[in-house]
């Protein structure tokens, strides 16, 4: 294994380490404490994106104005 390897295996290993000790009710609190954050960041994903949605298909009232005079 090279250095890059041993360095990356090192880094990963110290986000999350498992406990050796943990109980299985540690690991079910691990996980769902996990799949809390994953929908927590998902939800904020998504209402960015709407926002953003929303942003780029409101149109201003000069923009409104211009576009009702050049349709006539």
């Amino acid at each position: 294994m090279d250095d890059f390897q041993q360095d990356c295996a090192h880094i990963a290993s110290r986000l999350l380490p498992e406990p050796a000790n943990g109980t299985s009710e540690d690991r079910v609190t691990r996980k769902r404490w996990a799949r809390g954050l994953t929908a927590f960041y998902a939800c904020v994903l998504l209402a960015g994106a709407v926002a953003i949605a929303v942003t780029q298909n409101v149109n201003s009232p000069e923009q409104h104005a211009s576009i009702q005079a050049s349709a006539r």
